[in-house]
C-alpha cells in the first residue's frame, strides 16, 4: 500500500531562485547512529522560475515503514549542481507520533 509525506520548502534570505533550481527531497529512515540514513522515497522538484515555498510529495510503500524506527525528511536546492540551501533540523515523519505534513526552513549552505 502506498502513502505519502508532503510538505513545503522554503528559507528566510531574501534571495530569488534561479529558474534552473532544482529541490530534491528525501525520506529517510534515520534510525541507526551508527550506519548511514536508507532512502525511502525521493522526490525532485524543478523550480522552472517559481519561487518558495515550494511543495512536495514524496510517495513511499507502508510495507517498508517500521512503527518502531526513526523517519525524517532530508531537502536541499541545488543549482547547476552546486548546493545552494539545504535543511540543518530534523524533520520528523510518520512514526512516534509524528506527522506525516512537514514545513522545511532550509539555511544557505557556507560557501554561498
Amino acid at each position: 500500500m502506498r502513502d505519502s509525506v508532503t510538505g513545503t520548502v522554503a528559507y528566510r534570505e531574501r534571495i530569488a531562485l534561479p529558474p534552473n533550481a532544482v529541490l530534491r527531497v528525501q525520506l529517510q529512515d534515520v534510525s541507526r547512529q551508527d550506519a548511514p540514513a536508507i532512502e525511502l522515497a525521493s522526490a525532485t522538484v524543478e523550480a522552472k522560475g517559481r519561487q518558495v515555498p515550494l511543495p512536495f510529495v514524496l510517495l513511499y510503500d507502508t510495507v517498508r515503514i517500521d512503527p518502531t524506527n526513526t523517519y525524517a525528511v532530508q531537502a536541499r536546492i541545488e543549482v547547476d549542481g552546486k548546493l545552494m540551501f539545504t535543511n540543518d533540523s530534523a524533520y520528523p515523519v510518520i512514526t512516534r507520533g509524528n506527522p506525516k505534513q512537514v514545513q522545511m526552513m532550509l539555511r544557505r549552505a557556507s560557501g554561498q
